[in-house]
């Protein structure tokens, strides 16, 4: 059952029965780590999020902007274009007819349309016009259409349309050394009232691109239809198909997402740009490769501020932890000390928190009580035991002074009967009430209790043989309340005797008749209570004061008077308690009240 009780209350104590250091780990975890974790990683999810979209919405802005720019350049090439083939002079030269080889190419140096477009517009890295006519000769940006041209899928696409087009374009410069990729509009050029046609093509100046729409943080493409890459922010990347996956079939397809370019994670936006007045479609694809590592380097150092922000805590809960255990136990060890009694291997100091030293001063408060209340014990016994002695010394002197009682008891009892052979009543009446209190001091000697009517009724022989011997100087009364039995409660013998000797002796001494001694037995609670009052002279305040005192002085003193009031209170505390006793009150020329408090003792 004991150790059922034991597992029980490990159980039931669950974590008031851990160690601090466990505790103070477990409610950290609770209320601090885990909070922390939870928020902290909630906290580290959202703002990477937040910095994925931030930076979508970066791409995706870098991307309206090179739409608008791209849509800006394409518009005004159509513009030109426009002016370009509707240009009467143009068309004149394209259609006039020369005798020979050095007249057309005085009217070819005469028309200046297209040089003036190519130095007036930037963008515009060259304008050609291809022309199918057998006496035509190479001539600037007029050009004779060859077989080789006439087959290129280019030409064939211009000779077959009106629409002009645009076009990723591998050109070659003059010296035949230096291949490139540019973006063309091709357009066919309507030459009315003849029947020759004629091609232009408008080469956008790549520099003029770089500049409107290279931005150093991102990479961006643009690829015409399903052609190879007409522009991009990195050489190597010319004539290249893009590596991501379009749908050419959507009109406006659009894409936002993560790739891995080029070895490395990035965010990619794809956006579709439909060309005013042309078939064509141009795809913008922009790379963000430093975004996603920088998301990452944040959410790096968010985790290194986070087991930062949790360990630092731990550190500092555990250094407090070991400093607080280290105190704890330098108490507990104190308070063993304390339960063993080593008072003196005790520290008059404890090092630690305020509250610790507070809890060591209390202990020490309760170690120097427990001092005091052991010294306070152990005089007190010493006290006791000279009280005993001093007790034991007066039965000594009792007994010594009854001069061998039973000697003393048959010779009276002789006395009384040659009294009453003689014919005195009177004397072996006193006889026999002397031999009845002998007999009975003679029983009571060394024993510990009688009854309250043995007492009452030796007390009463006593009073007898007083009146014998004073006369009308000595009356008594004995009253016992209604309802009390005497003979029902017991109490310590030879008790009542010496208190009333004292009222004859010391309270009747000046009267010469008419002296009463009255004895009121009562109860008062669980009490009960033996008066004995007479109407001597009574005691002035002063010397009841000093009475009082010495009653109650517990100091061993050699009284001649060794069955008087003193014993007789000492006998009744000593056997009962500090509450019972003697009481005494006087006043002078009236009488004295002595009262006897014993316990109601039911008799066995």
């Amino acid at each position: 059952m004991t150790g059922r009780a034991k597992n029980n209350s490990k159980k039931i104590g669950g974590l008031e029965r851990w160690k601090l250091s466990s505790q103070l780990l477990f409610v950290y975890s609770l209320a601090v780590f885990l909070p922390l974790v939870i928020i902290g990683s909630f906290l580290i999810t959202t703002v990477s999020s937040t910095q994925k979209k931030y930076y979508s919405d970066l791409l995706a802005g870098s991307n309206d902007a090179v739409k608008q720019t791209i849509y800006e350049i394409t518009t005004q090439i159509f513009t030109i274009s426009d002016s370009i083939v509707y240009n009467d002079s143009l068309i004149d030269f394209l259609n006039g007819t020369y005798e020979n080889k050095q007249e057309m190419l005085v009217a070819a140096s005469r028309t200046t349309i297209l040089d003036r477009y190519a130095a007036r517009y930037a963008g515009l890295d060259g304008i050609y016009v291809y022309i199918d006519r057998e006496d035509m000769v190479d001539y600037g940006q007029f050009h004779k259409v060859t077989d080789e041209i006439r087959g290129s899928d280019w030409y064939r696409k211009a000779s077959e349309q009106y629409i002009p087009f645009w076009m990723a374009y591998e050109s070659v410069d003059s010296r035949n050394t230096n291949k490139t990729w540019n973006l063309f509009m091709v357009r066919k050029m309507v030459l009315v009232g003849g029947e020759r046609e004629a091609v232009i093509m408008i080469r956008v100046r790549d520099s003029y691109l770089a500049s409107r729409l290279t931005n150093s943080r991102y990479t961006t493409l643009i690829a015409i239809d399903d052609q190879p890459v007409a522009f991009g922010s990195i050489k190597s990347l010319y004539g290249t198909k893009p590596e991501v996956e379009i749908d050419y079939n959507d009109p406006a397809f659009s894409y936002a997402g993560e790739v891995d370019y080029h070895g490395k994670e990035s965010f990619v936006r794809v956006d579709t740009l439909p060309l005013s007045k042309s078939v064509n479609k141009l795809y913008l694809i922009s790379y963000d490769t430093e975004a996603i590592g920088e998301i990452r380097s944040g959410v790096r150092l968010s985790i290194l501020i986070l087991l930062a922000a949790s360990l630092l805590p731990l550190v500092i809960l555990s250094l407090f932890t070991r400093r607080f255990t280290v105190q704890v136990k330098s108490l507990r060890e104190e308070m063993g000390k304390a339960s063993r009694g080593e008072y003196r291997d005790m520290k008059e100091e404890l090092w630690g928190s305020e509250e610790l030293a507070e809890a060591f001063k209390d202990l020490q408060k309760m170690v120097h009580d427990i001092q005091r209340i052991e010294a306070e014990r152990y005089e007190a016994q010493i006290k006791a035991q000279n009280i005993l002695n001093d007790q034991q010394k007066i039965e000594f002197k009792m007994l010594s002074s009854q001069i061998n009682p039973h000697f003393l008891y048959n010779t009276l009892e002789t006395i009384r009967m040659k009294a009453l052979a003689a014919g005195d009543t009177e004397v072996a009446n006193a006889t026999r009430l002397l031999g009845k209190s002998m007999r009975y001091v003679l029983e009571n000697t060394g024993t510990k209790d009688t009854t309250l009517q043995k007492e009452l009724e030796h007390l009463k022989v006593y009073l007898q043989i007083q009146k014998l011997r004073f006369g009308d100087r000595v009356n008594y009364e004995i009253t016992v309340s209604e309802g009390l039995c005497a003979e029902d409660y017991k109490m310590l013998g030879l008790l009542l005797q010496p208190v009333a000797e004292n009222a004859i002796v010391h309270g009747l001494e000046g009267n010469e008749s008419g002296g009463m001694v009255k004895i009121d037995v009562h109860e008062s609670g669980e009490q009960l209570v033996i008066d004995i009052i007479d109407n001597g002279s009574g005691i002035d305040g002063e010397e009841l004061a000093e009475l009082k005192e010495r009653l109650n002085s517990y100091e061993s003193e050699d009284r001649t008077d060794s069955i008087g009031l003193y014993n007789v209170n000492r006998r009744i505390k000593l056997s009962y308690g500090s509450e019972y006793g003697v009481k005494i009150s006087s006043e002078k020329g009236v009488g004295t009240k002595v009262s006897v408090i014993i316990p109601k003792l039911p008799k066995i």
